[in-house]
């Protein structure tokens, strides 16, 4: 690939009259304007995207900014949000980030270049980002709000979703079902835990919300609260938890049924029998790119979507209790 003072070179004009050829502007001849372009397919020439920024004065540019480590379900997100960018033809940079300092870092950076917008999953919740991070272009934030300059957060309503679990498990004939989630300062897990709790008191059973770490807590947790299904706060979780119950002996779902979250296509590819609330990806990545062209941003994101599967099943009329480990 050759650059436009070559092309220039190779056919004896200027880079001006070069630009003026390509992008069909006043002041070149039809011969002049015909043998540049012959030029530039023959050789491979294309426009350098930052050199059309400037000219045209139209950003395209998006940066984002995803944990490099914790889970596939991030880059699923941002590659559905890519997806529906390039249709729009905005250019889609990520960027994995290792903790904090790498995040602010990347922020700075994605900031001096003065992007059309910047997508971010903060490393933590109400993380304080600066005016000179967000003065030139939105930042868009996922999962977890940010603080301090104007951003705007997107995503779907996690309080319904836990809510839709309840309702989904208690209609297969669960009436004893425990919440496994994680012990981190995060929205999404916060709101899901809240909306399971609100669904199991509306049913006027007593809601059973435990946070695990390995294995042994997720077994400890079943012991104790001896549920019929376990709604758990993601995917992960959920296959942790079918893991853990394999080894205590426990078939899923005759024993016990177990319900995740999220759906994202490389996990479901890797585990196709979870059953699984799908997060609304593209809903999410239509909101972003309504804020990056200056539309309205309010509104909800699509609800969450029951996809059955092999992991819940109904009650057993009798009901059955898990053994003790």
């Amino acid at each position: 690939m050759i650059s436009s003072l070559q092309l220039a070179r190779l056919c004896g004009v200027s880079q001006g009259t070069v630009d003026r050829a390509l992008h069909t502007r006043p002041g070149i001849n039809a011969t002049t304007r015909k043998k540049i372009l012959k030029m530039a397919e023959r050789h491979g020439y294309k426009p350098h995207p930052a050199a059309q920024e400037l000219l045209g004065g139209k950003r395209t540019l998006v940066g984002a900014l995803a944990p490099a480590q914790g889970s596939i379900f991030f880059m699923d997100l941002m590659n559905a949000i890519r997806q529906v960018l390039i249709r729009s033809r905005f250019r889609f940079y990520l960027y994995p980030f290792s903790d904090e300092a790498d995040f602010l870092e990347a922020m700075d950076d994605f900031a001096a270049r003065r992007c059309a917008a910047m997508v971010t999953v903060p490393p933590r919740e109400e993380l304080k980002l600066t005016r000179r991070q967000t003065a030139y272009q939105p930042i868009i934030t996922l999962l977890s709000p940010c603080r301090g300059a104007p951003t705007h957060f997107v995503a779907p309503d996690e309080t319904a979703a836990g809510r839709q679990a309840v309702e989904y498990l208690w209609h297969k004939g669960h009436r004893r079902i425990l919440h496994l989630t994680y012990d981190r300062a995060a929205t999404a897990i916060r709101d899901r835990a809240e909306g399971y709790c609100q669904a199991m008191r509306r049913q006027n059973a007593a809601p059973a919300v435990r946070k695990v770490t390995d294995d042994q807590a997720i077994r400890s947790a079943i012991c104790a609260y001896r549920p019929s299904a376990v709604f758990c706060h993601n995917d992960w979780l959920a296959l942790k938890t079918i893991r853990a119950l394999n080894q205590t002996g426990l078939r899923v779902p005759d024993d016990i049924s177990v319900l995740g979250v999220d759906n994202s296509p490389t996990f479901a590819a890797l585990c196709p029998d979870i059953s699984t609330l799908q997060y609304p990806m593209i809903a999410v990545a239509e909101r972003c790119l309504a804020i990056i062209q200056g539309r309205a941003d309010t509104g909800p994101v699509d609800r969450f979507e029951i996809v059955e599967r092999r992991t819940v099943g109904r009650v057993h009329p009798r009901g059955v209790e898990p053994p003790r480990p």
